[in-house]
Formats: structure tokens, sequence, C-alpha cells
């Protein structure tokens, strides 16, 4: 059985940014990084609405892979990853999001991002070298998981679909009914 985990990071505030409280986060290095919690969900609801709530499902989708597969990314840089891509698309299709997000994951190497809306300079994908090759390991799997389940949908092969899927999530992705 899997169990929460919960970090406790200490944090101070330190300016006002268009608005929003800009805090500066424990970064586990040593070291601070500047965060704004309400300019960053303000930028994932706009991009959100502007697809019809598909953004936040596509996160989760996303976020699902990483909690079921144990994949050591931080959960922050994907859901501004996966924001980003999205805004910059005229639609979110999900069988083809989910592997064009987790192989542009991958082709990029899991390079550190700079933040969209310049509040945390660079953000990191995971927070050791030794995370970051176990993170490249299973986006290698899952791309190909990923390919696997959008070809067959492509090609309305609904169960092999489904069945790519669940591979792709660890078997606890719903079981395909005729």
């Amino acid at each position: 059985m899997k169990c929460e985990s919960t970090e406790v990071a200490p944090c101070d505030h330190v300016n006002y940014e268009n608005g929003y409280r800009v805090y500066e986060i424990a970064d586990g290095s040593g070291g601070w990084l500047r965060s704004c919690p309400d300019i960053h969900n303000d930028f994932v609801r706009s991009v959100d609405q502007k697809h019809n709530g598909k953004v936040k499902a596509l996160i989760r989708f996303i976020k699902a892979w990483k909690y079921y597969n144990n994949v050591p990314i931080s959960s922050f840089y994907l859901e501004l990853q996966i924001t980003k891509f999205c805004d910059g698309e005229s639609s979110i299709l999900y069988h083809f999001d989910i592997y064009t997000i987790l192989n542009n994951l991958l082709n990029s190497n899991l390079a550190a991002m700079r933040d969209p809306k310049g509040v945390s300079g660079l953000i990191s994908p995971c927070n050791s070298d030794a995370k970051w090759s176990e993170s490249i390991s299973k986006l290698r799997t899952a791309v190909t998981r990923a390919n696997n389940a959008k070809v067959a949908t492509s090609n309305e092969k609904v169960q092999d679909a489904f069945y790519w899927y669940n591979k792709l999530f660890d078997d606890k992705f719903p079981n395909y009914y005729y």
C-alpha cells in the first residue's frame, strides 16, 4: 500500500508582483526559491478555461502516471510544463497529448525550465541526479506505452488502447468492458 506524503517547507513573504504575494521557500539544496502560488494557479486556471476544462484533466492524467509509477519528477514542474504546452495548442486531445507531453519531456532530456510567469526562475524536474536518471528511464517506457495507446486509439482499436493505458498507469486504468 502506498502512503501519501506531505512536504513542509519554511517560507518567507518577500514582496508583491502584479498584486500577488511572492514568497521564498527552501529549495532543498540549501538555497531559496521564489514562489507565487496564486500567479501559477491563475496561469493554470486561465489556460484550463481556454480549453474548456481539459488542461486540469490532462495534468491529472500525467500526475497519475507519475504517482502510480513512482516517478520522482516534481509535480510543480509537470504542472507548469503541461500548462505551457497547452497554452500553445488550439485543442486538447488526450490520446495525442498524453503521448506528446511525455515524449516532449523525454526529448528535452528533462531539462530545467524557465518559469513561464517569471517568478521562480529556473525550475528543476528532479532534486538529484539519481532521481533524474530514474525519471528518464521511466519516461522511455511511458513514451512507448503512450504511443501504443495513441496508435490503437487512432486505429479505433479501443480494447488495445485500454490495454496500453492500463500498462502506462501501472494497472490502475479502468478495465475495458464490451
